[in-house]
């Protein structure tokens, strides 16, 4: 199955933190995002809020942004306050 590249960005209590990983579509890409999130360089962030995430159903419905082409927005609520991700398919 061919897989594409996905960038996200995640602004969260203050700090921006960016990543990349390869899926098959955008719904993989939340997946595999945040599965393999490395928690440990985001200031203020838990693993209750990594499991709350991966547990939480509403949080794979991205919204694709209005005017633009594989560009998509997510967020849930964590512990120090609300994390905004957008991320976008890379070519």
């Amino acid at each position: 199955m061919k897989t594409e590249l996905y960038t996200f960005i995640m602004e969260y209590w203050g700090g921006t933190y960016i990543s990349q990983v390869e899926a098959a579509d955008h719904k993989e890409a939340i997946k595999v995002w945040i599965v393999n999130l490395e928690i440990s360089e985001i200031k203020g962030f838990s693993e209750a809020d990594k499991a709350k995430a991966i547990d939480n159903d509403d949080f794979y419905d991205a919204t694709l942004l209005k005017g633009l082409t594989n560009v998509w927005c997510i967020g849930f609520i964590a512990s120090k306050g609300y994390a905004l991700i957008n991320f976008v398919k890379t070519k």
